[in-house]
Order: C-alpha cells, then sequence, then structure tokens
C-alpha cells in the first residue's frame, strides 16, 4: 500500500459460504489488491442486522483508507501511519454501524468481528499491518507452518489468559462464542492493531469463526501445506471441509500471496 507504483503487490482470493445450518450469510469480505488491502467482517444481530453490519464494515473501512491515500504524498508509508490509518478506518466503520442502527429499530444491537490486513512495500521490505476487533482471525503460513496473528476478543481468551480455564474446556464451554470487542457495539472499538515483516513465500489466511468452529489450526495447516500456493485450492478446500464437518456457521476465507 503506497501512493506511489509498486514494483511487486500481493493479491488476495476469497471465498464465503452459508454453512449447512444458518439461513442467512452475515459474513461478508472485500479485495483490494490495488490498495493493498483486505478486509473480512462477520455480521452479528438478529433479522438482517447483522449482514448489514459486515456490509458496512468491508465497504467503510476501504473507502476511508482510500480517501486518506489521495492526500499522501511521501511515496511510503510508515508501519506507525499505517497503523493509524487502519485504526481510523475501523473507527469510522463503527460510527455507521451504530449510526445505522439507531435511525432503523430492527437493526439495533447489531455489529460485526472485523480483521483487516494492509500491506506496504517498504526499502526494508514487505510488512503486513493487521487490525481486528472480534474472533476472526488472520494467520501466517510461512514455510509449512501456521501461526496466528490475532488473538480472539473473547470471554475465553480472557479466562485463558488468567488461568481460569483450560484449552480443552473452551472447546465445549456454553459461553465460548461471547465477544469482548466488535464494532458497532460500544462508542469506540478500540481494535488490536500489530505490524509484521512478511518474506516473499509468505501466505496470509483470514477467516471468520466458521472455519475455526469447525477446523483445529492443526487441520487448517495441513491444508493450506497441501494447496499451497494455490489460493484459490486452499480457500476452496478450507470451505468444503468445514461444510463436511458440520457447518454449522457461515464460512469464509481470504487467503493473500505474493503475485
Amino acid at each position: 500500500m503506497t501512493s506511489a507504483q509498486q514494483s511487486d503487490s500481493w493479491t488476495g482470493i476469497g471465498l464465503t459460504d452459508l454453512g449447512r445450518v444458518r439461513k442467512l450469510n452475515q459474513d461478508a469480505f472485500s479485495l483490494n489488491n490495488t490498495l493493498q488491502l483486505w478486509v473480512l467482517a462477520d455480521g452479528m444481530g438478529g433479522h438482517a442486522g447483522g449482514e448489514v453490519a459486515s456490509q458496512i464494515a468491508v465497504q467503510t473501512i476501504p473507502d476511508v483508507i482510500r480517501t486518506q491515500l489521495s492526500t499522501e504524498t511521501s511515496p511510503y508509508l510508515q508501519p506507525d501511519e499505517l497503523e493509524s490509518l487502519l485504526g481510523q478506518a475501523l473507527e469510522a466503520a463503527n460510527q455507521r454501524i451504530r449510526k445505522a442502527a439507531a435511525e432503523d429499530e430492527r437493526l439495533e444491537g447489531m455489529g460485526t468481528t472485523i480483521v483487516a490486513v494492509a500491506i506496504i512495500h517498504s526499502p526494508i521490505g514487505h510488512q503486513a499491518s493487521v487490525a481486528h476487533a472480534g474472533d476472526s482471525r488472520a494467520y501466517l503460513f510461512r514455510q509449512g507452518t501456521l501461526s496466528l496473528w490475532t488473538k480472539d476478543h473473547t470471554l475465553m481468551e480472557e479466562r485463558l489468559a488468567l488461568n481460569l480455564i483450560t484449552v480443552e474446556e473452551v472447546r465445549t464451554h456454553p459461553l465460548r462464542h461471547v465477544l469482548t470487542k466488535a464494532l458497532g457495539i460500544e462508542p469506540q472499538a478500540h481494535p488490536t492493531i500489530q505490524t509484521f515483516a512478511l518474506n516473499p513465500s509468505d501466505l496470509i489466511l483470514l477467516c471468520s469463526d466458521g472455519l475455526t468452529k469447525m477446523l483445529t489450526d492443526q487441520e487448517i495447516q495441513t491444508i493450506v501445506g497441501e494447496e499451497a500456493p494455490h489460493a484459490e485450492a486452499i480457500c476452496r478446500t478450507l470451505v468444503a471441509t468445514a461444510n463436511r464437518l458440520g457447518g454449522e456457521d457461515n464460512t469464509t476465507v481470504l487467503v493473500i500471496g505474493l503475485r
């Protein structure tokens, strides 16, 4: 993501699926390869609320960043500038979701998880800034190993951090999907934002919890390893596997790699 012409760029491919149980797909994503920005949202709320919230999020975040970049004069954004820009964009989406909910009682209480990745090509190489709120995740696949970049904003994660519960207990806990952060719920979203160095052979995986409810990280790693570097095949196989194992939720997967 620069305001100058890039010598090489990363490309994202995405796939979303209703699953086997839900009647409405409240997931949404946007691919902005030109901007080097990819966004995934998993909406929540009665009626069509979750669907509306996730769509607002994936439209607002690129709009805000595109507008801000049009005023950028430097050929390179610094990582801290990109992190700030991502934070502004997520907060803008938070406000738009809350405004829409306030104007239509049918949408009251709607919200959405969010995970967004923006990549810059700096003099020291490619770097990815990741912003998230909720339990949609970003993973890095490097040299056969999958590692988690994000930490879920959930009640169970907080209890794990305090050693009040074990990982095994989390899997079946009735409150395992209770979020502590999301867009649209509080006046400010306060997303977590981090920046990571990238290698040219890396793959980035974004997903909604429809995938991670059905597959363990080890199972995801195996599938990505078998299908890499073919992003479209990775998406198809992950979604198909989640559905084969029950498809209890909407499943959305984005895979980003260097073109």
